[in-house]
C-alpha cells in the first residue's frame, strides 16, 4: 500500500490539554524521516515520526526515486 504524497497528508491528533490539533507534514533530510509537527495554543509543541522516506533505483534506467 502506497501513501499518498506529502503535501496531500495530514495529521490530527487531541493534545493532553484537551485541544484536538492539525499538524503539518515535513521532511527531515538528514535521517529521512517523515514528521508530524503540531504547537497548541497552551504551549506544547508536539513532533512525532509518522514514515520514512524511501529511495529505489530503476532497473531500467537506474534512476534514484524517492517516495
Amino acid at each position: 500500500m502506497a501513501r499518498p504524497p506529502l503535501h496531500r497528508m495530514n495529521y490530527e491528533h487531541q493534545c493532553e490539554c484537551g485541544r484536538w490539533l492539525s499538524g503539518r507534514i515535513i521532511l527531515e533530510e538528514e535521517t529521512n524521516n517523515i514528521l508530524a509537527e503540531s504547537s497548541c495554543p497552551c504551549g506544547r509543541k508536539i513532533t512525532k515520526v509518522v514514515g520514512y522516506l524511501v529511495t529505489i533505483q530503476c532497473t531500467k534506467c537506474k534512476t534514484f526515486i524517492n517516495f
